[in-house]
């Protein structure tokens, strides 16, 4: 796998799921405060308006028009409200574009200018050149790092509570805040967890089965979700899916236990979902291994792996990738937890 990629991924991996136990991450919940917030002139779209944030307050004094995103989560839900920006992340690995197939329908017209995140951080150069009047960054883990510059060049958004810890609803509303469209953003997360919701009826098979989430690190061993609290086991769950209390108590402190082949026996579980970094070198070693294959769950066809595309939405939730998981994965998924186990 490309260096490159792989870094990626990983920074990905570490913004979504490394900090959220340590940190206390409880996402995906849909009943956190919102952010602080005063508009000069009532509700609605009227302007000035004041987001308090963990870093500072950003105050906008007019409808923003050109607006960076530098969080997925912000961007996502920018878009899902149906204003374009100017600049906003690249999601490298998953398509050419650089755009994610669940959010490239919602781009329209003069496509944005794709940042792209390093393990620092965003260029602080290329976004002045987009002269923007907002910078959102509510998802952006690095923003700590960023933000005294960012909020020269444009008043800027934060977390509210630490660095991707904010859940996606509560990201979404900010966002929402900021453009003016407070009531359609409140909509829109209610559109969206009513969509999560659906899920226990349309598959009922779902309801009960424990699940192993991996993710295969760059040691080559396998990297397991073991908390509550993780942005995708929350998910999973939601969907009336269970984590079994084997994986819940795995040893070590973070959202992910670390398991060398010799250990991959927990994930013998009702369904087992993994995702190898787009490595097919890799996922040939893990497949192919006696180990893995007579695990009951790999030979009774209760074993979905995912390519990144389908990875990386169940990694990060937000008001556009929630409803591709629903229509694109959790069908996958579904089918799986169908294989009846045997003896």
């Amino acid at each position: 796998m490309p260096r490159d990629r792989r870094g990626s991924t990983m920074r990905r991996l570490a913004a979504a799921g490394a900090l959220l136990l340590s940190l206390g991450l409880v996402a995906a919940c849909g009943d956190d405060e919102p952010a602080e917030t005063s508009a000069g002139g009532g509700s609605g779209g009227a302007y000035p308006v004041t987001l308090t944030h963990k870093l500072g307050t950003a105050t906008i004094e007019k409808k923003p028009e050109r607006i960076v995103a530098l969080g997925e989560v912000d961007q996502d839900a920018l878009l899902a409200l149906g204003v374009q920006p100017v600049g906003m992340t690249e999601l490298t690995g998953v398509q050419p574009d650089g755009l994610a197939p669940w959010t490239a329908s919602k781009v329209t017209g003069t496509k944005p200018t794709l940042l792209k995140p390093a393990e620092s951080g965003f260029n602080l150069e290329e976004i002045a050149k987009l002269r923007p009047d907002l910078i959102l960054a509510g998802g952006d883990f690095t923003i700590d790092k960023e933000y005294a510059k960012l909020k020269e060049l444009a008043p800027t958004t934060a977390y509210q509570t630490g660095p991707a810890e904010d859940s996606w609803q509560d990201i979404t509303r900010q966002v929402a805040q900021a453009v003016g469209l407070k009531a359609e953003g409140d909509k829109l997360v209610a559109d969206v967890e009513a969509k999560i919701g659906s899920v226990k009826t349309a598959h009922p098979e779902l309801n009960g089965k424990g699940f192993a989430f991996t993710s295969v690190m760059p040691s080559g061993n396998i990297a397991v979700m073991k908390s509550k609290d993780d942005t995708s086991v929350k998910m999973l769950e939601q969907f009336g899916m269970k984590l079994p209390d084997t994986l819940a108590t795995l040893p070590g402190e973070g959202f992910a236990a670390e398991l060398s082949m010799e250990k991959v026996s927990v994930l013998d579980v009702d369904v087992l979902i993994s995702h190898y970094n787009d490595d097919p070198a890799t996922q040939k070693k893990i497949e192919g291994n006696k180990v893995f294959a007579d695990l009951g769950v790999v030979k009774r066809g209760a074993y979905v792996a995912l390519d990144l595309k389908a990875f990386w939405p169940l990694r990060t939730p937000t008001a556009l990738s929630v409803p591709y998981v629903v229509d694109q994965i959790v069908p996958k998924i579904a089918q799986a937890a169908k294989a009846e186990k045997t003896g």
